[in-house]
């Protein structure tokens, strides 16, 4: 008679539903999740809320968390150059996915933004002036995904995180910890 194997023990690990504003949100999550798929302290689920503004992203995160009770956490990416104020964020901070609060990553004015900061180039302006120089810096735009494997890679995410507090707070929320 064969002696029986030990079970394996699983880890649970905890859920974390990401809600972006849009398709370039959704492209650089699922780059920082592929690239530091090794040391994911988190299951990371994200769902895109299609546009239209801060506010239709903080409906839809706490509507798909509803619906959703897998999800342990929430974090909601979203621009904060349409339909974002200090009432909307008031709403945010009072939100609750089970015992953990929302989380609101923003990009002020938008995600080119912070990618610009990134990559290391600084510099100000409204939110076409940042998508500009940034297609002009990168030779395409924030969903494209081709840019991130020209352009990023982990050594430089790692630099940058002390720089960028919303690719930090990314990160944490990720579970990547810190090297």
């Amino acid at each position: 008679m064969t002696p029986l194997q030990p079970a394996k023990t699983r880890t649970v690990r905890e859920t974390l539903l990401i809600v972006c504003e849009g398709d370039a949100e959704i492209a650089f999550v699922r780059f920082v999740k592929r690239t530091y798929a090794d040391a994911l302290g988190r299951a990371v689920q994200w769902h895109s809320a299609n546009g239209k503004g801060g506010k239709n992203v903080l409906e839809a995160g706490l509507r798909h968390a509803k619906n959703n009770r897998a999800t342990d956490k929430l974090v909601l990416l979203l621009d904060t150059d349409k339909d974002w104020n200090d009432a909307l964020r008031a709403r945010a901070r009072k939100a609750r996915v089970g015992k953990h609060p929302v989380s609101v990553i923003e990009a002020n004015p938008c995600l080119e933004a912070w990618l610009l900061q990134i990559l290391g180039v600084e510099t100000e302006g409204d939110t076409r002036h940042m998508k500009n120089k940034f297609e002009e810096h990168t030779g395409g735009e924030a969903h494209e995904p081709g840019w991130m494997e020209r352009h990023l890679n982990r050594a430089l995410l790692d630099k940058a995180r002390a720089r960028v507090s919303q690719l930090s707070e990314l990160m944490n929320h990720m579970g990547i910890a810190k090297r």
